[in-house]
């Protein structure tokens, strides 16, 4: 069984073992060819953060690979949490940073109702089924978008529509949009048309977006997701704004999800002076909060915590990686005003705070796997198992006058009642404490092939669904990888269905 990680060589695209190397206070992915010779890619900005992480989560590097990217011909099931399906890859905008659209990838690939059936039937078997992201090109081009979402449904799947929110500035789809309940995830990069400019290639895209937004405040059901492209020197400046716009449309929004610009175009297409990393991000986001401390988490700590979480009831997060050097993520909490950073509320660092977590559910999860939570008892014991083993670091860390109204251990005990008692934590903290409102703010670095990696991907839980063309089978990809192979597929695909119409 391989036990080294690897990468993939940026001339000849081979998979070739890969090592970190820190050089000047940056992390780099080495990778050494036997055909094209040695390469590198900066992994992070940021060593001494990217260290910090890895320890936060106890993480071994030194424990055995699986993976080798070779992911088509791989079958090491990834029990995915999300599955992204590409419904077209026809869009309104094809930006210049992009190369999921007919432009970037020299055909175009639209399938019929008839692959989406077979795809979804065999999604919706999984247990638990996972999430679905409606992913392109451009959803929103498909007429035929909400009989798919409709069809997702049927076979027990929650999907959402991943858009660049130009067709919902008409007020007429948008609400369509908002009546079909669907998740809407919208890229919106800042509030100023020179970003679009210099981004998309395309200043007029501003205009909509901000009127897609409106309409979603307008007519929308349920609170929804922007995202954001992040780049330095193109649109770093313009976080405040937008940390702040999201604070104020907390009706209608309830996550931000940032995602680093990477290096995708064909040379000549698109340039940029600096590149820009999962760190990097970070500390844009703390520029953007001055006199605040926002320490970002790795999501990988979710899967450590997850069977203490478990007791309390609530989803899981689905978008939220093994690894943790992958998806990062900060709490923002607001007092009626504006967002502050956790550490406003703390006596020590975060991340502090989550390595004694780890460290205690090692203890305790042995002794919750003997326990029966459909039963009520159990899981009374159960919760009283993790908070009795939580508190202590609670204690030490939160400064309680800073988050409780009135007496501290009064509305402590008050939350602790509620929730032994089957009351939502969340209900709890928001009616004792002097939080008004919460943002989950989350970093999604999608991986290329410069910076790819096996050691962080053999245990994702997020994939690229499709149905091999040669066997009808319905197959994952974890969504970092789904670029090394999407083209191939994707053409086998619309050629299959092609020769299929043609024939009937």
């Amino acid at each position: 069984m391989p036990s080294a990680n690897y990468g993939v060589c940026e001339s000849c695209r081979k998979r070739v073992p890969a090592e970190h190397a820190i050089r000047d206070g940056c992390v780099y992915l080495q990778k050494d060819c036997p055909d094209c010779g040695p390469s590198e890619a900066l992994v992070s900005s940021d060593a001494a953060v990217w260290q910090r992480k890895r320890d936060t989560c106890r993480y071994n590097p030194d424990e055995p690979l699986h993976c080798t990217l070779e992911c088509d011909r791989c079958g090491h099931n990834h029990h995915p949490r999300m599955v992204f399906v590409d419904v077209t890859n026809r869009c309104n905008m094809n930006c210049p940073i992009c190369i999921a659209n007919i432009p970037g990838m020299g055909f175009e690939f639209h399938p019929p109702m008839k692959y989406f059936e077979n795809v979804f039937k065999k999604l919706g078997e999984m247990d638990p089924p996972p999430v679905i992201q409606l992913f392109g090109g451009e959803p929103t081009v498909r007429d035929d978008l909400f009989e798919i979402i409709d069809l997702a449904r049927a076979n027990g799947l929650d999907a959402r529509v991943v858009t660049n929110g130009i067709r919902l500035a008409d007020e007429e789809y948008c609400k369509r949009i908002c009546d079909s309940r669907v998740h809407v995830l919208l890229g919106f990069d800042g509030d100023d048309p020179a970003i679009y400019d210099r981004l998309r290639k395309n200043p007029g895209a501003h205009a909509k977006k901000a009127r897609a937004l409106e309409n979603l405040r307008k007519f929308s059901h349920h609170k929804n997701t922007i995202m954001c492209c992040v780049a330095r020197h193109i649109n770093d400046k313009h976080m405040p704004a937008l940390i702040q716009y999201v604070h104020d449309s907390s009706a209608f929004i309830k996550c931000l999800h940032l995602i680093p610009l990477t290096e995708t175009w064909e040379e000549g297409e698109f340039e940029t002076d600096v590149s820009t990393t999962i760190e990097d991000v970070e500390q844009i986001v703390n520029e953007a909060l001055p006199g605040e401390t926002v320490e970002f988490l790795p999501m990988g700590l979710t899967v450590r915590l997850k069977r203490a979480l478990s007791v309390f009831g609530g989803a899981p997060l689905k978008f939220a990686g093994a690894h943790p050097n992958c998806e990062s993520a900060a709490y923002l909490v607001s007092d009626g005003e504006r967002f502050h950073g956790l550490g406003r509320y703390l006596k020590r660092p975060l991340h502090e705070l989550a390595g004694e977590l780890v460290d205690r559910t090692r203890a305790l999860d042995p002794r919750l796997d003997r326990l029966d939570l459909n039963r009520r008892t159990h899981r009374i014991r159960a919760r009283l198992m993790v908070l009795r083993s939580f508190a202590p670091v609670a204690l030490k860390g939160v400064n309680l006058r800073a988050v409780f109204k009135g007496r501290p251990t009064l509305r402590i005990l008050r939350v602790v009642g509620g929730v032994l008692m089957g009351r939502k934590l969340k209900d709890q903290l928001r009616k004792h404490t002097n939080v008004r409102h919460t943002m989950l703010m989350v970093i999604l670095p999608f991986e290329e092939y410069h910076s790819i990696e096996s050691a962080r991907l053999q245990s994702c839980p997020a994939a690229f669904g499709y149905e091999d063309p040669d066997t009808g089978e319905v197959r994952t990809i974890p969504v970092c990888a789904w670029g090394l192979y999407k083209s191939d597929i994707q053409r086998r695909i619309a050629e299959k269905y092609r020769a299929e119409a043609a024939a009937s």
